[in-house]
């Protein structure tokens, strides 16, 4: 209790100091610039937004520090969506009825709208902004209802939150699919890579060349098209690269086709693998996946995968899956699968598409992962979506290390 009244103290003199950024923001914009006030007010609150943030990270909530540029990206955008929406909000409608209907100044409105937002802003600053991730992480999966890993610390909660893949969904999928296929069939010479078709990065060869394994987010199945919205569903489309050195495009595409069935010897996540069928450059495969980051799910999935010799440096290779089933119960005696389309929704549909080439002594790799899962309600999209993102990414990234490694060892 003692360290909740010092913080709200903290939080409180660092909200006093916004209210003068505030104010003097205002001030400058009104009074000497003639902006409106409304206006006025939304630039206004933006302006004590930042610096309260920057102090509170600093100050308030000091013992529980950001550990990477990238977790204050998303304090700060879940602080914006509580914090700045809370302060937004409730200053315009207050700051509105306070003196555009009830004549007060537009500084006494401010004053009025300042000090309303003030509790649930703290409030909702402890609980949902910087909070510890472990505690962040337990919420998220509180509300998706599925099995927590055994280092998250907390009971499995109840099995309740069953997903429905609905016949909008997969046709919104299918269409996406069909945009994503049609570029990945073509073969141009300089967009031959997403990440030059797309102009992520000028810089992403060297990089990977470096040993870095660069990693973007797709925003859409093709270059200034459209982000793609499906009705309850949501895409989740990554690129990534690696180089690896010492070796051939032959000797890649050779060792991928020979080792179809072996996955589980390469990939952490693959628990179990084996060769269904092959028919020339296409394969067959089943694998077990686990796909594990802040929750733990299972899958049996069964992948169709075609490899097309381009060019004598040119390869590229699509990758689909015709089968993901939910394992409930993995591992133990009572392991089911649960009807697929009806469970927890993190996985629906998955796509890879591969491109080799090869360059300065070894081949540069890039794969395209599209993805589909359930959506995220809206209201919770702000403190979900940077996580649920994170899990196709990472996974992406684990697989791009685990082959590069594999590569390297032969």
């Amino acid at each position: 209790m003692a360290s909740t009244i010092r913080r709200w103290a903290i939080f409180n003199g660092i909200g006093l100091l916004g209210v003068g950024v505030q104010l003097a923001v205002l001030t400058v914009l009104v009074d000497g610039l003639a902006v409106h006030y409304l206006a006025a007010t939304a630039i206004a609150v933006e302006a004590a937004v930042l610096h309260n943030f920057f102090w509170h990270q600093r100050f308030t909530w000091r013992d529980r520090p950001s550990k990477s540029m990238r977790r204050s990206a998303d304090r700060l955008a879940r602080f914006h969506a509580m914090n700045g929406a809370v302060s937004l909000v409730g200053n315009f409608a207050l700051v509105a009825l306070l003196s555009g209907v009830a004549g007060m100044t537009v500084i006494g409105a401010n004053l009025v709208a300042i000090a309303s937002c003030s509790v649930l802003n703290f409030f909702a600053s402890d609980q949902l902004v910087f909070k510890p991730v472990k505690v962040i992480a337990i919420a998220l999966v509180a509300f998706l209802a599925v099995p927590v890993s055994a280092r998250a610390g907390a009971d499995n909660p109840a099995d309740v939150a069953i997903a429905e893949l609905t016949a909008a969904t997969v046709a919104a999928w299918q269409q996406y699919e069909r945009q994503v296929d049609t570029r990945y069939a073509r073969v141009a010479p300089d967009a031959f890579f997403a990440y030059d078709a797309y102009k992520f990065a000028a810089d992403w060869r060297q990089q990977a060349l470096a040993g870095q394994i660069p990693m973007v987010r797709v925003p859409s199945f093709a270059p200034g098209a459209a982000e793609p919205s499906p009705p309850d569903g949501r895409i989740h489309h990554w690129a990534g690269a690696v180089y690896v050195p010492n070796v051939t495009l032959d000797r890649v595409l050779r060792h991928l086709k020979d080792r179809a069935g072996r996955e589980s010897e390469t990939y952490d996540d693959v628990l179990s693998s084996k060769l269904l069928a092959r028919d020339g450059d296409r394969v067959r495969v089943y694998m077990k996946l686990r796909r594990e980051s802040v929750i733990t799910v299972t899958y049996n999935t069964e992948h169709d995968v075609e490899y097309r010799k381009l060019s004598e440096t040119r390869a590229s290779s699509r990758s689909v899956a015709t089968k993901i089933a939910e394992v409930d119960e993995a591992g133990t005696p009572n392991e089911r699968e649960k009807p697929v389309g009806n469970d927890h929704g993190f996985l629906w549909r998955l796509n890879a598409y591969w491109r080799y080439e090869q360059v300065n002594g070894g081949v540069l790799i890039e794969c395209e992962s599209v993805s589909l899962s359930r959506s995220v309600p809206v209201l919770l999209r702000p403190f979900v979506t940077g996580t649920v993102e994170r899990i196709a990414r990472d996974s992406l990234q684990k697989t791009l290390v685990s082959l590069r490694k594999e590569l390297q060892r032969y």
